[in-house]
């Protein structure tokens, strides 16, 4: 099985060499790795330069974008592997997780989708082990997968199409959501298959976001007044949320059955 891993990235400078490190040492070497790069000026592109110097693996371009789904729709244009996993510039995988990943599509044929659990940081400190949601009617208002820990085969992108580029935070979201729609079949790794700092657009721009949900839900036939009703209430979520967070009030996160304690997993 061969993987396409795809990272996009615009003046990130700070993480990425972290962010493509764990990949490339990875133990499961059968993937190609594709950084798509808006335009950097911050001296992102001598680490890309110097990452793809030393593995053939690697490939990557520079140029203008028009958003994340664009830059994301670039790299998967130029995937040729099996199967696709996407990570941000700021986010890492977990040791042995390309490994884990191919041993569970290899065990499971029918599986379109394999997704894992993630552990979300605060700069360099580790805070919780994040679990996915049910992939049930809750898909509707809620993102059930982590998406840097989420692997989908080719096969289903050319099926269902690629990100909207009329969406530029809830990208992820209305993908997922179509995949469920579509039928597809999504098989859960219980095991941490990334890691993932706070601060990326979904977080920082995370009214924005919520407000692209309602209308991605909207648009496929939810009805109005719950995906209103939704807003609200996943809205001030996310505030309180992100108010426990910056007061260092981690356990009380950690009381919702999506965080779990962090137990020094990688």
């Amino acid at each position: 099985m061969t993987f396409s891993i795809i990272t996009v990235t615009y003046n990130s400078r700070k993480f990425l060499a972290e962010t493509m490190r764990s990949v490339v040492s990875q133990e499961y070497s059968d993937f190609e790795y594709i950084v798509i790069d808006g335009g950097s000026t911050d001296g992102t592109l001598d680490i890309l330069k110097g990452f793809a110097a030393q593995d053939a693996r690697i490939r990557w371009i520079s140029e203008p974008d028009d958003g994340i789904s664009d830059a994301f729709n670039k790299g998967l244009k130029l995937a040729a592997g099996e199967v696709i996993g996407i990570l941000n510039s700021d986010d890492t995988y977990a040791v042995g997780a390309l490994d884990a990943v191919a041993a569970a599509f290899a065990a499971d044929p029918a599986c379109d989708v394999v997704h894992g659990d993630m552990i979300r940081f605060q700069g360099d400190t580790p805070l919780y082990r994040l679990k996915p949601a049910p992939l049930d009617e809750r898909v509707w208002h809620d993102m059930p997968v982590n998406h840097p820990a989420t692997f989908v085969r080719r096969k289903v992108y050319e099926r269902i199409g690629l990100f909207d580029t009329g969406l530029k935070v809830a990208m992820d979201y209305d993908l997922v959501l179509r995949l469920y729609r579509a039928g597809c079949r999504f098989c859960y790794l219980e095991r941490v298959l990334a890691n993932m700092r706070y601060g990326g657009a979904s977080d920082a721009r995370f009214l924005e976001a919520r407000r692209e949900v309602f209308a991605v839900t909207v648009a496929a036939g939810y009805p109005r007044w719950r995906a209103g009703s939704w807003f609200v209430i996943k809205a001030g979520m996310n505030i309180t949320k992100n108010l426990l967070r910056q007061l260092g009030l981690h356990t009380l996160i950690r009381l919702h059955p999506k965080f779990k304690q962090h137990r020094g997993e990688n």
